[in-house]
């Protein structure tokens, strides 16, 4: 079954009513809660799943967000679970523990995660403007790549730390946690570090979330294969997120409306992977339709 993300519509809406019902008029029976959504919104879609209007598959760290942070200021890295503050990082986990905790009374699988950032500037967009100078990109690249090495220590055992709070908690709840490759290449993990984080934890504690248009950005710009992604962690695949993308970076957009190709994703999905499509606005509730045929066509499980 495909869910939508809320993060096509939620920032239209103040009703998480209202937002389920604009889903709902797409034809959907299921949804992923993304991370801009008030207490008062999830506490109206809890209401509307035990009414058995709406299925809910997954939630996107942080949800609800937390009472401090303005819905417009909403990111999931607002707090970083890699952040060498420790008042920062214990807030990141405490939002992410709360997200478990709200995602076991949706009775929803899955929460999906991020795992914080390196303390750097990021420079994927300065890269993707240089794609077409061969020389200039190559060098950025290569600066990107030290600088990041260089910062990285701390904040990678920092993000350990977090996750090892943060597994068996889940564990508990009855809640697996999608670690979520990555659109900026600051953020952790990175294709290595996804290996040494994931050598902490058991397969069955600790699972991968395949983010389709962020895996493409990467290959794109030549830092890592998108295929190389599937191939290591296929075994620990626990969900997708389905979007296209124009260009070297331009994602979110709606399957069939860009340049990726869905086969690439195909064989690596079982008949249990959690699948959301996370489109962006400015789609609209026609583009929604014409990709839900899309997919169709592509994938058995839709």
């Amino acid at each position: 079954m495909l869910s939508l993300s809320t993060s096509w519509n939620s920032s239209k809406h103040t009703s998480g009513v209202t937002m389920i019902n604009e889903i709902k008029s797409l034809g959907f029976d299921s949804v992923e809660l993304n991370f801009a959504l008030t207490a008062a919104m999830v506490d109206d879609v809890l209401a509307l799943k035990e009414a058995g209007v709406i299925r809910v598959s997954s939630l996107h760290n942080m949800c609800p967000l937390p009472a401090e942070i303005e819905p417009r200021k909403a990111s999931p890295d607002y707090y970083s679970l890699a952040s060498n503050d420790d008042k920062e990082r214990s807030s990141a986990v405490a939002a992410a523990m709360a997200t478990i905790d709200c995602a076991a009374r949706l009775a929803a699988k899955a929460v999906v995660i991020h795992s914080g950032k390196v303390d750097i500037k990021d420079r994927i967009r300065e890269l993707a403007a240089l794609v077409n100078d061969n020389k200039d990109f190559v060098d950025m690249r290569e600066r990107m790549f030290a600088e990041r090495s260089a910062a990285r220590e701390i904040h990678l055992a920092n993000a350990v730390k977090s996750m090892r709070e943060l597994v068996p908690y889940a564990k508990k709840a009855g809640i697996k946690l999608g670690l979520e490759n990555r659109y900026y290449y600051r953020e952790i993990p990175v294709m290595d570090e996804f290996e040494m984080i994931f050598g902490q934890f058991p397969p069955d504690e600790l699972f991968y979330w395949h983010d389709v248009g962020h895996a493409e950005v990467f290959d794109r710009l030549g830092i890592c294969h998108h295929k190389t992604l599937l191939d290591k962690f296929a075994g620990r695949l626990l969900g997708v997120h389905l979007h296209d993308i124009i260009g070297p970076i331009n994602d979110h957009r709606p399957p069939g409306r860009g340049t990726f190709d869905f086969n690439v994703v195909r064989p690596y999905l079982k008949p249990e992977t959690i699948m959301v499509l996370e489109v962006h606005q400015p789609a609209s509730a026609d583009d929604i339709r014409e990709s839900v045929i899309y997919l169709r066509g592509i994938f058995d499980n839709i």
